[in-house]
């Protein structure tokens, strides 16, 4: 969470009742995509948009499709590294998956000339377009607030009953929150105002964002590629996010530590339309654009949160340890991911190299929650804004710039090289959330089989903080600031056959 999520964080606590909802951060994970579902395309960049002939084009414009001449198929492994650096604190996770397996049919008319249909093509298959794959672990000495205050600040007023099941009803059942003899209605903290706390943050995620593609093409006098696709997108994510206070051991309080976890899983299946085209007005210049209609998903949440508490000493019952944690609940809701536009173009030179640029446009304000199981629709007002209202704040309209390069050294090996940057999402911030994205491989072919490997290379500074909360006199309750570094390598082998 970045400090522009910082903000977002702040409007959730101010107007959400409980800390699980659908967020902004949510609509831009399921609406970010990066299109490195082969190798080729993955040393390119994904600049593939003016191209075609790359089983992975076809989820950027599927006009490529029309460029092949010959029937195909692909199967690319990947491998990825990740290490989150916080401090002296670092997490590193290791992944292997597929992140493409296409295959490709080329059907020729029994009459051709020139200046007709040259071919029409068939492909299906599958592409990754986001791995959520992310292990995370951060740690801070606070001495000017502590989580156990968000909770006491939303508490007073309200009886047991009546508190937050997710949150305040857990630290209520695990000896964290006390109510006042004299007033039941207010609640003790088991340690002393100000005092000195180690807080730590672990966060697991898991899962992705793929692709399945039904796509047509069609090659018109061997200058008018044109092509349509059907893409069905499913999505996989778990978190499990673990916050653990811990006192210090010269500490007069009764507390040892505790912590609150945080688990949700969420699928979805959603479908887009996409459609595109590419031009070739002389043999050395390619222009290609697409459209993709926005994705529109059926989604559903699972989420459960856990609390557990250790003191120093034991209660009357011999116990100084309590556990607590809610049901497993589901909710089911509708999401739809902004619409993407994109022009691209691509420089041939004497069959020996390949420059290609793509420029894609896309408006993440334009994500929308809607149909909530319980007929919630994710508006909200001024006052009291919701998820929609939210994202609508939150986030602007940015271009994407990939851009790769290929030379060819003989028949048999190319090499290749590239570069993407998606822009930063957010409107008001200090700092740069655009995403660099560095990548290089080479290719072989010999005969109707071909090899392609490809390396890319990331890393992104993140600052986030743990917990807000406004209090009802006008201060704020805040963590420090935390500082993330995330650095993201990836290897991919794609085998292909053209038959």
């Amino acid at each position: 969470m970045t400090m522009k999520r910082y903000i977002t964080l702040l409007f959730l606590t101010v107007f959400s009742g409980i800390l699980y909802a659908q967020t902004a951060d949510d609509a831009l994970r399921y609406s970010q995509q990066f299109y490195t579902g082969t190798a080729r395309s993955t040393a390119m960049g994904g600049a593939f948009g003016a191209l075609g002939g790359d089983f992975s084009s076809i989820g950027i414009n599927p006009a490529g499709l029309g460029v092949y001449q010959s029937s195909e198929f692909t199967f690319t492994p990947t491998m990825e590294m990740r290490k989150s650096t916080s401090g002296n604190l670092s997490d590193d996770k290791f992944t292997f998956g597929i992140s493409n397996i296409g295959y490709v049919a080329t059907m020729k008319p029994r009459i051709t000339s020139e200046d007709g249909w040259q071919n029409f093509n068939f492909g299906i298959g599958y592409n990754r377009i986001n791995n959520f794959r992310k292990s995370s672990i951060s740690q801070i000495l606070n001495s000017e607030s502590s989580m156990l205050d968000v909770f006491e600040t939303n508490a007073d007023g309200l009886s047991a009953n009546q508190l937050n099941s997710m949150t305040e009803n857990l630290a209520y059942e695990t000896y964290l929150l006390n109510p006042q003899d004299e007033n039941p209605l207010d609640y003790d903290l088991p340690i002393f105002p100000g005092e000195k706390m180690n807080q730590r943050k672990t966060v697991e995620e898991r899962g992705h964002l793929g692709e399945f593609n039904i796509a047509f093409g069609a090659n018109y006098a061997h200058k008018l590629y044109i092509g349509a696709s059907l893409g069905i997108q499913s999505i996989n994510y778990k978190s499990t996010a673990r916050f653990t206070e811990s006192t210090l051991t010269n500490s007069a309080s009764d507390l040892n530590n505790y912590y609150f976890e945080e688990y949700v899983k969420t699928t979805g299946v959603g479908a887009n339309l996409k459609i595109g085209m590419i031009y070739k007005p002389n043999q050395n210049i390619r222009l290609g654009a697409s459209l993709h209609t926005p994705t529109f998903f059926s989604m559903e949440d699972e989420f459960q949160n856990r609390m557990a508490s250790h003191f120093k000493t034991e209660d009357d019952d011999g116990y100084s340890n309590y556990a607590d944690k809610t049901r497993l609940s589901s909710y089911t809701y509708d999401y739809r991911t902004p619409m993407k536009f994109t022009l691209s173009g691509a420089v041939v030179l004497s069959k020996k190299a390949i420059l290609s640029l793509d420029y894609e446009f896309v408006d993440y304000s334009n994500a929308k929650f809607s149909d909530g199981q319980d007929d919630f629709d994710f508006n909200g007002t001024t006052e009291a804004p919701e998820a929609n209202d939210i994202i609508k704040s939150s986030y602007e309209s940015v271009g994407n710039l990939r851009a790769g390069l290929e030379y060819r050294v003989s028949s048999a090996l190319s090499l290749r090289g590239g570069f993407a940057n998606y822009g930063d999402p957010y409107k008001a911030s200090s700092i740069d959330e655009s995403y660099n994205i560095y990548s290089a491989g080479f290719g072989i072919r010999q005969g109707n089989f071909f090899f392609d490997a490809a390396y890319s290379y990331s890393d992104k500074d993140e600052s986030y903080i743990y917990y807000s909360t406004p209090t009802a006199d006008g201060d704020l309750i805040s963590s420090g600031k935390v500082d993330l570094q995330d650095k993201n390598h990836q290897v991919r082998l794609t085998f292909g056959f053209k038959f």
